[in-house]
């Protein structure tokens, strides 16, 4: 019988329960700010640090993402993956985001030869076989698609039904942003070269505490409603996802991530409401705090909901 499993990188927002599943193997991403170098391999206590200490405006002029490139792509299958299991399914961050869906890629075909004569010295027949899948989103609309992909892996574990799960979730899937930090968000994204954030003019939109709702739908990132004030784009978002609850989710999951203490989340009433509301309707709400490669893009105290849903308008 075949061993499969599924790889996933650091931008993937999931909860410590999907990262302990023996099916599932995390490719870490680096992060590099001035000289200094973090490995985001999701450890709680790494994750509480780097968020509360390191998220100031000197990291967003400064800091940048250092994914893995094809080799080391292939020196992680062939190290971590290759005797664990006979056949894997990466399901990565948007290609339109990041290159590690692009290197995977490449690093796949090159680990069918190499990784022989690996598994032949553990006594395993054969080479393993990687499917690469771009999730076209981020945040916690990668997450969402992780959560599902591997629920229906759980109850299904057939290859042909894998693929084609992996091949429709990217298609459904939402993921929302609410930032905070305005000033951290807007010089991140000019020091990426990142226009996702374009239709706010910065002066304006602090004169006048305008905030963006970001959102990532199949492969494109962009700004499509703006509210007044911090406490309104988080309920803008978590509003979002109770009217698309209602309206009848494509999979049964809600999922959250906030760069700051979680606490601050559980206290507001909208998602205490989503998860009455969810928990109705047999819909899980994971709530976890959000990985260094994604909360050094937008700053701290950002909230982000994803969910795979039906077509729907960002206005409430």
């Amino acid at each position: 019988m075949l061993r499969l499993g599924i790889v996933i990188d650091s931008a993937a927002e999931v909860p410590q329960a999907v990262l302990d599943n023996p099916h599932v193997r995390l490719l870490p991403v680096r992060i590099g700010i001035d000289e200094k170098r973090y490995v985001d391999e999701r450890k709680p206590a790494a994750t509480r640090d780097f968020n509360a200490r390191l998220l100031d405006l000197r990291t967003a002029e400064v800091s940048r993402s250092l994914p893995p490139d094809e080799v080391e792509i292939r020196k992680f299958l062939l190290e971590q993956v290759s005797t664990d299991f006979d056949h894997v399914f990466g399901l990565f961050v948007a290609s339109t985001r990041s290159p590690i869906f692009k290197s995977a890629f490449a690093a796949a075909s090159r680990v069918i030869t190499d990784s022989m004569p690996v598994r032949m010295r553990a006594g395993i027949k054969g080479p393993l076989l990687v499917e690469c899948y771009d999730s076209l989103n981020l945040f916690s609309g990668y997450g969402v698609q992780v959560l599902e992909a591997l629920r229906k892996f759980e109850a299904e574990p057939l290859v042909a039904n894998i693929r084609t799960h992996l091949q429709e979730l990217s298609r459904s899937a939402y993921g929302y942003m609410a930032p905070s930090q305005l000033d951290f968000l807007l010089t991140r994204a000019r020091a990426r070269g990142d226009k996702s954030v374009g239709m706010l003019g910065q002066a304006a939109a602090k004169m006048l505490g305008i905030q963006p709702v970001l959102r990532g739908f199949q492969g494109r990132t962009e700004a499509v409603a703006k509210v007044r004030g911090v406490p309104a784009v988080r309920q803008h978002v978590l509003n979002l996802a109770r009217r698309e609850l209602e309206r009848g989710l494509l999979a049964p999951f809600v999922n959250v991530s906030y760069s700051g203490d979680i606490a601050d989340v559980q206290a507001i009433d909208e998602y205490r409401a989503l998860v009455r509301e969810a928990e109705a309707k047999g819909v899980q709400v994971s709530l976890q705090e959000m990985s260094p490669t994604n909360s050094v893009n937008v700053g701290a105290n950002a909230l982000s909901v994803g969910f795979i849903g039906q077509p729907h308008e960002a206005e409430l």
